[in-house]
Order: C-alpha cells, then sequence, then structure tokens
C-alpha cells in the first residue's frame, strides 16, 4: 500500500473517529440519558396505579361503610311527615317500649311540634311508674329505638316501694313543607302540668 492510500486511510480513520466522537457518542448517551429516564418514569407510573388501585379498594370500602350508615340513619327518623301521625307513631312506640321493659304508663302529654326547614322534630312527655329493675331495661330500649327517640330529659323518684318519673323524648321527620308554611298550619301544641312538671 502506497504512503499516500496509508495517509489517506488515517485521514478517513481520524474523520470518522471524529464523527463518531462528536455526533454520534453525544447522541448515544442522550438515548441512554433518554432511555433511563423513561424507566424512572414508567416505574412512577407504575407506583402511582398500584397506589390508585389501593386507594380504589379502600374509596370503595369507604362507599360502603357511607352507604350502610346513611341507611342506618334513614332508619333513625319516622315515616310520614304530618305532625299528628308521627306524634302517634311516637307514642305508640313509647308505650311499646314501655309495656316491654315491664313500666306502666301514667300519663301521656300533649307533643309539642316545631319545624326547621323540611326537618320536623316532636316532643313528646309522659310520666311512667316502674320497679327498680325496670329502670335499666327501660333505658337500654330507649337507647336501641329504631325509629330513634331522643331522650330530651327525664327525672326519677322513689316513693315507697315503687319508681315514679317523667320524661321527655325526642323524635324527627322530613316533611317537605318550608319552614314558613310549616308554622302556618301547625298550630302550637298547648301546655300542660302533670304532678309539678311542666310539659
Amino acid at each position: 500500500m502506497k504512503r499516500s492510500e496509508k495517509q489517506l486511510w488515517m485521514i478517513a480513520a481520524a474523520l470518522f473517529l471524529l464523527v463518531v466522537l462528536v455526533r454520534v457518542l453525544p447522541m448515544a448517551v442522550d438515548y441512554f440519558r433518554t432511555g433511563r429516564a423513561e424507566i424512572v418514569l414508567l416505574k412512577e407510573r407504575m407506583e402511582r396505579y398500584r397506589t390508585l388501585i389501593v386507594n380504589t379498594s379502600q374509596w370503595q370500602q369507604r362507599e360502603q361503610l357511607k352507604k350502610a350508615e346513611v341507611a342506618d340513619m334513614q332508619t333513625w327518623i319516622f315515616p310520614g311527615s304530618d305532625p299528628s301521625l308521627v306524634s302517634s307513631s311516637i307514642q305508640r312506640s313509647l308505650r311499646q317500649m314501655m309495656s316491654d321493659s315491664s313500666v306502666e304508663l301514667r300519663e301521656a302529654g300533649v307533643a309539642r311540634y316545631s319545624m326547621v326547614g323540611k326537618w320536623l322534630m316532636v316532643e313528646q312527655d309522659m310520666s311512667f311508674s316502674l320497679n327498680q329493675p325496670a329502670v335499666l331495661p327501660f333505658l337500654q330500649a330507649l337507647d336501641a329505638s329504631r325509629p330513634r327517640l331522643q331522650l330530651g330529659a327525664i327525672s326519677i323518684t322513689r316513693n315507697r316501694k315503687q319508681f315514679t318519673g317523667t320524661l321527655t323524648v325526642v323524635g324527627f321527620a322530613r316533611t317537605g313543607k318550608s319552614e314558613a308554611a310549616a308554622n302556618a298550619g301547625v298550630p302550637a301544641a298547648p301546655v300542660a302540668t302533670v304532678m309539678g312538671v311542666q310539659r
């Protein structure tokens, strides 16, 4: 091989090496870095998707719990929207609890109604007599009542061998009436006094 050919080959090799160093190598390095960045991004996405899958399961469980809570709370309110019918339902429920707990009903006061938005609140007073062993079962039955009767006030006094008392329970119902219409349509209930307790 002639000297000039060797020089041409050396020049070509140098140019090739220069092209590799200047163009190909940076492209390869950039491609490698881009690939690593994509791998990291894919791993982050996979981790995010795993988290979403776990969170989705948790949110589904929470949604089921909330639905169960809402369904349970629906059993707390009395059906109907007519104050008189709701009051009758409350009295009937309370009488049944008293009967089941060996509590003797002495007198039932006149129910009191009040409206707040679409909610109807009914307060019912009753006086009763019972033996000491019946106190706790009656209070437990009242606490477990469905529709729910909230205990507004209770007073129990001992009279010889028997206990007597008065209580106020509160029940709730939903009504489609507005507050203004409800106040116009529901007369104020009279206030009765039984055994010296304002009702």
